[in-house]
């Protein structure tokens, strides 16, 4: 009983050192998935299987997370398809995506969900409050989802101001963008997909892709709730891998990341991670006024 209760409490101080690493300044951290033959992930895998490299130097990992960790989830939804309850077949179909995602999720995911009325407008307000809001963690897992569609295109200030203030944000945001004329020639279906040519759609999908996020274009009515659960299990079988940089320069500039996995004997393996991130200056007293 005594060695027990001993082990519980080398579990419990190993729990609270990962806490106290995650709250460290200057923490950087990104998430990677690893999948083996026919794409399975691969869930087995200790620090020791990780390499990050910033910039071409190698970094020491002093954050490790295994997969199916709990995530703090915000979800919005700016689709102007969306009427309350199950009132069409497209509501019914939105709606049961985004139940779809919370069943899949791990059960003690923190996902909330802030839906936009039909009619209003907001979406870049809506997404400015889902990332200050996620700001507010220091789980490093943590990610926003948009499910939208033209509900709300302003002008390409609102995007550019997103691109930026985004960037400076260790946090993903995915993208779903519906359609619900599986004969619209102005977009395609698929993750990255080639529809979406405006100046708004490319400034979402850098929003995406610098994020460390992804955008896609389907078809609410049969495709969302693919997508949702396929979007929802990918984040339950992602590593966190946790650094601080041995650049201590605060320049507002990208660094290049490349994280790569060191299969154990006899596995052929391929990672998924981000392959750059963002160091702002500090900001100033003058700033903050």
């Amino acid at each position: 009983m005594i060695r027990k209760r001993g082990l519980l409490v080398v579990v419990v101080m190993m729990a609270l050192a990962g806490i106290c690493a995650a709250q460290t300044p200057d923490m950087v951290f990104v998430t990677a998935a690893v999948t083996g033959a026919k794409k399975a992930p691969s869930l087995d895998l200790k620090v020791e299987n990780f390499q990050v490299l910033e910039d071409k130097v190698e970094q020491k990992i002093t954050f490790f997370a295994p997969p199916d960790g709990i995530w703090d989830i915000n979800i919005i939804l700016a689709n102007s398809k969306l009427l309350p309850g199950r009132a069409d077949r497209t509501s019914s179909a939105i709606r049961d995506a985004v139940e779809m995602f919370q069943k899949t999720s791990n059960p003690g995911d923190k996902i909330k969900v802030h839906e936009l009325h039909f009619g209003s407008d907001g979406m870049f307000d809506a997404i400015d409050d889902g990332l200050v809001d996620l700001q507010k963690t220091s789980n490093p897992r943590r990610a926003l989802i948009v499910i939208n569609d033209d509900f709300d295109m302003p002008g390409g200030d609102a995007v550019n101001g997103l691109v930026e203030f985004s960037r400076k944000l260790n946090i993903p945001i995915y993208f779903m963008y519906t359609r619900t004329n599986p004969s619209d020639p102005t977009t395609s279906v698929g993750a990255r997909g080639e529809g979406y040519k405006n100046v708004e759609g490319e400034g979402l999908t850098n929003v995406a892709e610098q994020t460390g996020g992804a955008i896609f274009f389907v078809d609410a009515l049969n495709q969302l709730e693919t997508l949702c659960k396929l979007v929802a299990q990918d984040l339950r079988t992602r590593y966190v891998l946790g650094f601080k940089s041995t650049n201590d320069k605060k320049d507002d500039k990208w660094r290049k990341l490349q994280v790569k996995v060191i299969p154990p004997a006899g596995q052929k393996l391929n990672i998924d991670a981000k392959g750059k991130y963002f160091v702002p200056k500090p900001i100033s007293a003058s700033d903050k006024k």
